[in-house]
């Protein structure tokens, strides 16, 4: 799948645009097809190096939506 990826704090031109395998998925865990992501302040923050606690290669962004591909069935299929 494609992600965007930084391996090295910075500005926003460390960020990589690339191919990175499809994550194992635990049970009660879903993998989402993105279909729309925004920036949030805390990304642009992380990826600047104010988080100590992240751990490279890491890849930012919690606000998005789109539809769950895998997981529990009930899951699948739904636009989140």
């Amino acid at each position: 799948m494609k992600a965007l990826r930084f391996t090295r704090h910075g500005s926003p031109d460390v960020l990589e645009y690339v191919d990175v395998a499809t994550p194992h998925l635990d049970p009660g865990s879903a993998l989402v097809r993105v279909h729309g992501a925004s920036v949030n302040p805390s990304d642009v923050k992380n990826v600047s190096g104010h988080f100590s606690q992240t751990t490279l290669p890491r890849i930012p962004g919690r606000d998005f939506s789109g539809i769950v591909e895998q997981g529990p069935p009930a899951w699948r299929g739904v636009e989140v």
